[in-house]
């Protein structure tokens, strides 16, 4: 249990801190390059020649996600 509690602490200092972040799109790009996943998924994104509204549409439906169900989510 403390563990949790040491990470929930470490993440509300992180998000506290995004406030003063003078370049955000930075700090984004360097979030996603230093996750392998995310990389993973950009690099397979830039090399689809897809938009990102078709590259997202497909990659949720080959993941057995509904994309319009997941965009709906977002909105509640």
């Amino acid at each position: 249990m403390p563990l949790q509690i040491n990470q929930r602490s470490s993440t509300l200092a992180n998000l506290n801190n995004l406030s003063s972040i003078s370049n955000p799109k930075s700090l984004v790009q360097n979030m996603i390059m230093n996750n392998p996943k995310a990389r993973s998924l950009v690099q397979l994104f830039q090399s689809s020649g897809m938009t990102p509204k078709q590259f997202f549409y497909q990659y949720a439906q080959q993941n057995g996600v509904d994309p319009e169900q997941f965009l709906n989510s977002l909105q509640q």
